[in-house]
């Protein structure tokens, strides 16, 4: 059920007023609570039922683990029962999401090393044979493939951190399965962020909810503002060009293929930002909070600031569990490469279980940690680690920043561009279907092609307006935004029902699923 469908503005306002009519008395918390709950596994349901059963038991298994964790004080006890948690969630996301990457991988290193037989095929087992024996056992028939079950990464890590939060008396547990049940499939985030922390969601959970004017002008602006960016820049360049370019790149030159790369660096921050407005949009208008995913990725200076500017709650996550338990920046310089290469790395193939994925988590990883060292020889300039809330995995140190503001500003716009140029060549890999269609994109940009004869006037317009947007200062969305809440609340519902009404008839014809779905 896509954000940017009449199907989902329905069920959004059904779920809200049946919401709201069962917040009128706090007695019926329970069967508010429900409700929600009942909505968003039929809104996941909408994609597949039956992977309904996979989220269902994972937070019951957490449920568990949580209490017996909070029950007991003996750290030995407690770290068992984290083990659990942290083997269960761990377990179901690899499956489903790494294990034929996995078995392709070994038969590869096997054939890479001569360590199979010569002349020998070796074929390991792939998820959808292992299914399909537990099915011909049963007396059902075999299926063609095992379907990525969606949004399996977002509320894997919103559960475990759940856990761990508990074990490390930073978050109560839940009082009752309801709420964690909420909390793990609130429908606007469910199946593609933002990654809510327990102690930020669970609280909200818990209170009686409050809704004010202009919260819900905060969140049809938000609403608002995400449908143009899906609708009017991410579909509208992933269908005219980025889906072109990259089925076909034999059939453009060289720039062609460029300003295609372009085009996508644009469609997955519109698409995935856009997807963040609804999402937090539609939050709002229960009484909740979501974190804020996206500060202007692309005027970061370098690989180091992007990663903390882009996906935040997933950086923070890792940053938290990962970057932080393996020792951050407290064992001195090399571990500290160490760690931040693995966490970044981490980042990289957190998105996909191919080889693409892989180097571009490494290209990622290496680039931060080369800057980190750079930045280390600079005179008088230290790096340490912040664990501040909605940072990114590291952080410089204020004597660093301050260093690196006093930069005039031909300088400051030449590191942006110099960073954007690493990030839109290394989405090659990110967006390419394997290692095949990624040489063929490097291949015909060094193909001496010349011509732009492919690219519409309408794509150009749309590359010009959406990276002009995001360079604009922040004041000016500030400024939108207060004057759109100093209107009437009549006024704002008619304004967002005609920016709806304008974007059908500008909207693609064919449906573009979110990208991030996919992980």
């Amino acid at each position: 059920m896509l954000f940017n469908s009449t199907d989902y503005a329905l069920f959004l306002a059904l779920v809200l007023g049946g919401y709201w009519l069962l917040a009128r008395r706090a007695s019926l918390r329970v069967p508010r609570l429900s409700f929600v709950l009942i909505a968003s596994s039929l809104f996941y349901a909408a994609w597949n039922p039956w992977y309904l059963a996979l989220i269902l038991f994972s937070t019951l298994v957490d449920w568990l683990v949580a209490r017996n964790i909070a029950a007991n004080e003996d750290d030995a006890t407690r770290k068992r029962w984290l083990f659990v948690s942290v083997i269960v969630n761990l377990s179901l996301l690899g499956t489903f999401k790494y294990f034929d990457f996995a078995s392709s991988a070994l038969e590869d290193l096997a054939d890479l090393t001569g360590l199979s037989a010569p002349g020998a095929d070796v074929s390991l087992p792939r998820l959808v044979d292992v299914v399909n024996v537990v099915r011909e056992g049963a007396g059902r028939p075999p299926i063609e493939a095992v379907l990525l079950p969606v949004g399996i990464s977002f509320y894997t890590f919103e559960s475990l951190s759940y856990c761990i939060d508990v074990y490390r008396r930073k978050c109560e547990p839940a009082k009752t399965p309801l709420e964690l049940l909420f909390f793990i499939t609130f429908f606007p985030k469910l199946v593609a962020g933002p990654i809510a922390r327990p102690s930020d969601l669970l609280p909200q959970v818990q209170e009686e909810p409050r809704l004010t004017k202009d919260k819900v002008g905060e969140a049809l602006f938000l609403i608002g503002t995400g449908l143009v960016k899906k609708v009017a820049f991410a579909d509208y360049v992933s269908v005219n060009l980025v889906d072109r370019v990259f089925d076909n790149p034999d059939n453009y030159t060289a720039p062609e293929v460029v300003v295609g790369l372009y085009a996508f660096t644009l469609q997955i921050y519109m698409d995935f930002s856009g997807y963040t407005d609804i999402a937090r949009g539609s939050a709002k208008l229960f009484g909740i909070e979501l974190p804020e995913n996206f500060d202007r990725p692309y005027q970061s200076t370098n690989p180091a600031e992007f990663w903390r500017r882009w996906h935040m709650t997933l950086s923070t996550w890792l940053r938290d569990y990962l970057y932080f338990p393996l020792g951050g920046s407290k064992l001195g310089p090399r571990r500290t490469y160490v760690n931040l290469w693995i966490t970044i790395f981490l980042i990289g193939l957190w998105h996909g279980a191919s080889w693409t994925f892989v180097i571009y988590g490494a290209l990622q990883a290496t680039a931060v940690v080369t800057h980190r060292f750079v930045s280390r020889l600079r005179p008088k300039a230290t790096i340490t680690t912040s664990v501040t809330q909605g940072e990114g995995a590291y952080r410089e140190t204020d004597r660093d920043e301050t260093s690196e503001r006093k930069d005039p500003p031909w300088l400051v716009a030449l590191k942006i561009f110099g960073t954007m140029q690493f990030v839109v060549f290394t989405r090659i890999l990110f967006r390419a279907e394997g290692l095949d269609n990624a040489r063929a994109i490097v291949g015909r940009l060094f193909s001496g092609s010349w011509g732009l004869v492919n690219v519409a006037t309408w794509v150009w317009i749309a590359l010009v307006v959406g990276f002009g947007a995001h360079y604009t200062p922040r004041s000016w969305y500030e400024r939108l935004k207060s004057a759109f809440l100093a209107l009437p609340a009549f006024v704002q519902g008619l304004l967002l029902a005609a920016l709806i009404a304008l974007l059908m008839r500008v909207a693609t014809t064919e449906t573009v699923p979110y990208i991030y779905f996919q992980f």
